[in-house]
């Protein structure tokens, strides 16, 4: 569920959360230096501020979060020797639901405070449930 929540609102900490703590078995794509360059490229904040960035509700937004929250789903399932179709499951309705709720949260809150401060507060609630996820 962490690993869907942080994908929810920033669709690649949980994997780059995987990938930094060095998680038992990531598939060989995610740690090649091409695939783990991309993930850190840029940062949360700064592309999550450009007013060129789609909505995270789009269809490509929503389906880039359900398969990331799939992956980090299915490396906790075998990480943790459960089953990995229900770990997927949890984690892509995780991030779902994570991206909407995330999604409407921030509108109101930059209405309120305007920006940047609930997109850094949003990106520190991300990072902390990705590195939950990863001591997991």
């Amino acid at each position: 569920m962490l690993a869907g929540a942080a994908t929810g609102l920033r669709s690649t900490s949980a994997v780059a959360a995987l990938i930094s703590a060095r998680a038992a078995d990531p598939p060989a794509a995610l740690t090649e230096p091409v695939a783990a360059g991309r993930q850190g490229s840029v940062s949360p904040a700064s592309s999550n501020k450009k007013l060129s960035t789609p909505s995270r509700l789009t269809p490509v937004g929503l389906g880039g979060r359900v398969v990331f929250a799939s992956l980090a789903g299915a490396v906790l399932g075998r990480r943790t020797k459960h089953a990995v179709l229900p770990a997927v499951i949890v984690a892509s309705v995780a991030a779902l639901v994570t991206a909407t709720v995330g999604h409407d949260l921030r509108v109101a809150a930059d209405e309120r405070f305007g920006s940047p401060a609930p997109a850094s507060v949003e990106d520190a609630v991300a990072l902390s449930l990705a590195a939950a996820f990863a001591r997991a």
